[in-house]
C-alpha cells in the first residue's frame, strides 16, 4: 500500500473514532444524525428573574447547558413586559438556534414571537403559554399543569378540613398562566363540595409581603370564620402563615384552627410542612425539572427533530403524611 493511502486510511479511522466518541457522549434522547454539533448550538432564554424559583431555574438551565456543551444567551426581562419583547427581538438578531421564553404576559409577546417565526427561529415556551393569536408561532410548550397543581392544593385542603369549610384564596399575578390556572384549579376543587364557601379571593402577585397584608385583611373581615387558605405558591402561603401566627398571638383568632395549602413548593415551605401545624400541604414543582425539560426540547428543535407540542413534568402533592417520600425542593 502506498504511504499516502496509509495516511488517508489513518485519518479516516481517526475521524470515524472521533465521530463514534462524540455520539457516545451525546444524550440518549438525541437522535442521529445531528443537524449540527452540540457545541455549535446556541439557545436563547428570555425570562423574568423575579424570585427564588426563577433564580434556581436560571442556575439549573446554565448547569445543564454546560453539561451538554451547548451555548446559551440568557436575558432577564426584569419583570418588564416591554423589555421581554425587546429581549426576544435581541435573541433573534443574534441568530440563536431556538428561543425559550417564560412569558410575563401571554398577549404582550405575540408580536416578538411572530418576528422570531418570520426569521425562521423556532420558539419553545416554558411554564406559560401565549395568547391564541400567537400559538401559530410556537413550536412547543413545556411546563407543569398549573390547573392541576391548583386543583391539588384545593383538594388537599378539603380532604383535611372536610366538606363544610370557609376558604379564602390568595392567588398569583393576574394575566399569567400560573396565577390564573392555579386559581381556577383551586376554585374547581372547592366547587366540587357544596358545603364549602369561598369567602374571597385576592391576588398577591406571588409576593410574600403582599400575601401577608391580604391575609391580615381577611382576618380583620372574617376572623374565626376562616377555616382554610388556598395559596398559589409557598411564598404566598408563608406570608399568610406569618399573618395567622401574629393574629393568634394577639388573640384575634383562635389557635390551631386554620390550614394552608399551596400550589407550588419551595424548600422553606417544605420544612414548615414537616413541622406540622398550620401549613398542611403543597405541590412539588421543581425549577430544575422545568429548565431541563425546556432546554432539552429547545435542543431537539434546533437539531430539526420532531417534538410533542405540549410536554409536562410531574408535580406530586404532599403533606406531612408522605413528605418523607417526597424529594426536597431544590430552592
Amino acid at each position: 500500500m502506498k504511504p499516502f493511502n496509509l495516511l488517508a486510511l489513518a485519518a479516516a479511522l481517526m475521524t470515524a473514532s472521533a465521530s463514534i466518541a462524540m455520539a457516545a457522549d451525546q444524550p440518549d434522547w438525541l437522535r442521529q444524525p445531528l443537524k449540527k454539533p452540540l457545541d455549535q448550538v446556541v439557545i436563547g432564554l428570555s425570562f423574568p428573574l423575579l424570585d427564588p424559583w426563577s433564580a434556581a431555574y436560571e442556575q439549573s438551565f446554565r448547569d445543564y447547558a454546560k453539561e451538554l456543551g451547548v451555548k446559551t444567551i440568557v436575558l432577564d426581562s426584569q419583570a418588564d413586559v416591554l423589555k421581554q419583547s425587546n429581549d426576544i427581538r435581541d435573541l433573534v438578531a443574534q441568530s440563536v438556534d431556538t428561543v425559550i421564553a417564560l412569558p410575563l404576559n401571554n398577549q404582550a409577546i405575540v408580536s416578538s414571537l411572530g418576528e422570531a417565526h418570520a426569521a425562521g427561529i423556532p420558539v419553545v415556551l416554558s411554564n406559560g403559554r401565549v395568547a391564541p393569536s400567537g400559538a401559530q408561532y410556537v413550536t412547543a410548550w413545556t411546563g407543569p399543569d398549573h390547573f392541576k397543581t391548583g386543583y391539588l392544593s384545593g383538594k388537599m385542603l378539603i380532604d383535611q378540613l372536610g366538606d363544610k369549610a370557609n376558604i379564602v384564596i390568595i392567588s398569583g399575578t393576574p394575566g399569567t398562566e400560573s396565577g390564573d390556572l392555579r386559581e381556577k384549579g383551586c376554585r374547581k376543587a372547592l366547587s366540587e363540595n357544596p358545603g364549602v364557601t369561598l369567602l374571597d379571593a385576592q391576588p398577591a402577585n406571588f409576593k410574600r409581603e403582599k400575601a401577608q397584608s391580604i391575609m391580615e385583611a381577611f382576618i380583620t373581615r372574617f376572623g374565626n370564620k376562616i377555616d382554610g387558605v388556598c395559596a398559589n405558591d409557598d411564598d404566598m402561603a408563608l406570608g399568610a402563615l406569618t399573618a395567622i401566627k401574629a393574629a393568634v398571638q394577639a388573640g384575634r383568632i383562635k389557635p390551631d384552627h386554620i390550614k394552608i395549602t399551596s400550589g407550588a413548593s419551595q424548600l422553606e415551605g417544605y420544612e414548615e410542612i414537616k413541622k406540622g401545624g398550620y401549613f398542611y400541604g403543597s405541590v412539588l414543582m421543581q425549577p430544575n425539572d422545568a429548565s431541563r425539560l425546556a432546554l432539552k426540547t429547545a435542543i431537539e428543535v434546533a437539531e430539526g427533530q420532531q417534538v410533542a407540542k405540549e410536554q409536562y413534568y410531574d408535580t406530586p402533592a404532599y403533606t406531612l403524611k408522605n413528605i418523607d417520600q417526597t424529594p426536597r425542593p431544590t430552592y
